[in-house]
């Protein structure tokens, strides 16, 4: 198979502590490493003491840590716990036109300043600008996969600036990445962050396109899934 992002040798291990949310314990070959965790998200439902870690070896002398965490093991699927993968994934798709429904898009730009805030890619799709802010979600409950796992200011802030792209008459998406297989349609999680589920109603109803995909993830390598609903109470 042909990944859209293929992993580099990882090394196995198992979760121990996560002492803050940048830093995770685990224990590789009968011993205790110190891995950067690069999700700022809870995790609880996936960072479990024993659960099945694939660490990331560094050789920069400057870290304070060896490894960083790329994947947890949950409920026989491997979940990558490193967002900014997702925004990789989702542009490599796109380069090779294997986006549903955006097919056609090209890439103009990434790193997009709007207002406050830096989006992520600027695109063309069918003649027109695109402005694209992608969201990597990891929590997956039963077959629904929600977004977030912790309060985020910083995206309910994104989708505003999204909503007014779309009231000044422009084009903007939200794109929801899950990191894992598995799940079958996406939601907000209200009860985490109801500030950025009240944002996304709103975004939507004002013409803000929201798409949802899931993940193909193991250890050699994740590529984009299929496209999923979005669920907006």
């Amino acid at each position: 198979m042909v990944w859209d992002l293929a992993f580099p040798p990882l090394l196995a291990a198992s979760f121990v502590s996560r002492p803050n949310r940048f830093l995770v314990v685990a224990r590789a070959g009968g011993r205790l490493v110190r891995a950067a965790s690069r999700d700022p998200g809870r995790l609880r439902e996936l960072l479990t003491p024993g659960a099945p870690l694939l660490l990331e070896p560094s050789s920069d002398p400057r870290r304070r840590t060896r490894y960083t965490v790329v994947l947890v093991r949950k409920a026989g699927r491997w979940v990558s716990v490193q967002p900014a993968l997702a925004n990789r994934i989702f542009e490599s798709a796109l380069l090779r036109g294997g986006v549903p429904g955006l097919r056609g898009a090209r890439l103009l730009a990434r790193e997009v300043i709007h207002g406050r805030s830096r989006l992520d890619f600027l695109l063309r799709h069918r003649g027109e600008p695109l402005l694209v802010e992608v969201k990597s979600a990891t929590l997956v409950e039963g077959r629904r996969a929600l977004f977030p796992d912790a309060p985020t200011a910083r995206g309910t802030r994104h989708l505003r600036e999204l909503e007014a792209v779309s009231m000044a008459g422009g084009r903007a998406a939200l794109i929801f990445l899950v990191q894992r297989s598995g799940a079958r349609l996406l939601a907000p999680h209200a009860g985490n962050d109801p500030a950025f589920a009240a944002a996304l109603r709103t975004a939507a109803r004002a013409g803000v396109a929201i798409h949802a995909y899931s993940c193909r993830v193991t250890r050699g390598g994740a590529s984009l899934g299929e496209r999923i609903p979005v669920q907006i109470p």
